[in-house]
């Protein structure tokens, strides 16, 4: 058993407006605990014909995180949700059931990927 030892909000997709832009419900408490989280960077090579160095740039990667989510939480966080935490905004990719020894639910593992500011 795990204990959630940060705060983040969630915001459930309720739709879209005249323009496509998504409408969020209001923000939920969402006690969590932090697995991973990493930001970085990647070489990609630049095309040959607008360089005549043939150099290479960094190209951000698409940041990609974990975080555990207590069973009473569960009702408030699903895939397509918006999560939000330290001023930055994810989406929810992935949720994953895990479970006790006993074989009784323990926790939930979600998958979020950071969202374009």
């Amino acid at each position: 058993m795990f204990t959630p030892n940060l705060n983040g909000t969630t915001f459930r997709l309720k739709g879209h407006d005249l323009h496509g832009e998504p409408s969020w419900s209001s923000g939920r408490n969402c006690p969590f605990a932090m697995v991973n989280f990493g930001t970085e960077r990647q070489k990609t090579s630049v095309r040959a014909d607008s360089s005549a160095s043939r150099g290479s740039a960094d190209e951000r990667v698409m940041s990609m995180g974990k975080i555990l989510v207590a069973v009473f939480v569960a009702d408030g966080i699903r895939i397509g949700d918006r999560f939000e935490f330290g001023g930055r905004r994810f989406s929810v990719m992935l949720k994953h059931d895990r479970y006790s020894v006993l074989g009784r639910l323990d926790h939930y593992e979600i998958d979020i990927e950071l969202l374009p500011s």
